[in-house]
């Protein structure tokens, strides 16, 4: 059981870890300051509210008298989205880079990176409803009525004791050479902080040259794959529903490319003469067929679990602006206070906790951060 006080003491001194590292570029004339942006920021993490009603719903609760009307718009709200489009998207990025460093390097501090750890890379898509010219929008999926959105990749950790984002990059447009750099990226950043066991992709990212980039960076690759017509070809040169075999990805199209794998099968778990497979850059004995089942269950365990993303949902604020840096911005800043939870998790109960167990419930971790009065 977790003390009340000392749950209270440790999500106010983690916060320290986070407010006193952003910048909202206030004039020193300015009507309204940072201490008057913080709380609304944080309000409307939590409550996923529009800055408009999120600072009406602040005022309110301070007793302080404003226009409800819902047309009616709030100067308060006004000035804080006018702060976030002047920033510049560089500045935005440094400055939740040194909030991650902060919180990670405090994790490191308290020995929670002592094992190696499994990590996924996936891509994450804020959908847009605005123009398709807007800057920084990319096409997507048609999903919700629209095939426009903000994308984001992230590099997660996936073991539910220590679910932390450990970085992110945007994306513009999704090729392969932008893909290659950022996998780079993330994959560098991550190795900053922790130890990486196996790291977990999608099919979204099954294309040779990213292979090959994982394979370079010499990370244990576990990557869901199509049952393209080589991997067809393989299943059906197998009298046996499970198998692990030598395989090569190939690309023909310049740039040609090619990465040696290991392809992974299993009898599909809901569809009848179908397979789950997997492509992995570990080295497997094919012989050793049992640890098929095992990889495939443990990838599917990763995926199955309520993903670091969707948690991050929780903390993200409404808006419809098309000005990147305030999507930048309210994206990066519910990356940090998801981390700061996770944070605070672990101090209270540094063992055996699971992301469906926390000590602090995310309503109640609002409550004593201490930003957001309700009234």
């Amino acid at each position: 059981m977790v003390d009340t006080r000392e749950a209270k003491q440790v999500t106010s001194a983690a916060s320290s870890l986070l407010f006193p590292e952003i910048d909202f570029g206030v004039a020193s004339n300015a009507t309204y300051t940072r201490e008057d942006f913080e709380p609304v920021l944080s309000r409307i993490a939590f409550d996923n509210e529009f800055a408009n009603a999120g600072a009406k719903a602040y005022q309110c609760a301070r007793g302080e008298e404003v226009s409800l009307e819902t047309d009616a718009r709030n100067p308060l709200a006004r000035a804080l989205l006018y702060n976030l489009r002047d920033l510049d998207a560089d500045g935005i990025d440094d400055q939740f880079d040194a909030v991650r460093k902060q919180m990670l390097t405090h994790a490191v501090r308290t020995r929670v990176f002592e094992q190696p750890v499994d990590v996924a890379i996936d891509i994450h898509d804020w959908l847009f409803y605005g123009e398709e010219k807007t800057p920084k929008v990319a096409n997507t999926n048609p999903d919700q009525g629209t095939n426009l959105a903000y994308k984001f990749a992230t590099i997660c950790i996936v073991d539910p004791d220590v679910r932390f984002t450990l970085d992110w990059a945007v994306l513009e447009d999704g090729s392969t050479d932008e893909l290659a750099a950022v996998v780079r990226q993330l994959v560098s950043t991550a190795r900053e902080y922790v130890t990486l066991n196996q790291v977990y992709c999608d099919r979204e990212l099954y294309r040779v040259r990213l292979v090959k980039v994982f394979d370079e960076l010499d990370v244990n690759l576990v990557m869901r794959a199509p049952t393209n017509r080589g991997v067809q070809r393989r299943i059906e040169e197998h009298d046996a529903d499970t198998f692990i075999t030598e395989y090569e990805m190939r690309r023909s199209n310049p740039p040609t490319c090619r990465v040696d794998v290991r392809l992974v099968v299993v009898p599909h778990r809901t569809r009848e003469d179908d397979h789950f497979c997997l492509v992995t850059t570990s080295e497997l004995d094919p012989d050793a067929v049992e640890f098929a089942e095992a990889l495939a269950e443990a990838y599917r365990r990763r995926w199955g679990i309520e993903t670091s993303y969707r948690k991050v949902g929780e903390f993200l604020p409404k808006t419809t602006s098309p000005t990147f840096s305030v999507r930048l911005f309210y994206f990066l800043f519910a990356v940090a206070l998801y981390n700061l939870w996770v944070l605070v998790n672990l101090l209270l109960t540094p063992h055996h906790q699971t992301e469906d167990d926390q000590s602090i419930p995310t309503a109640i971790f609002r409550e004593f951060l201490g930003v957001v009065p309700y009234g």
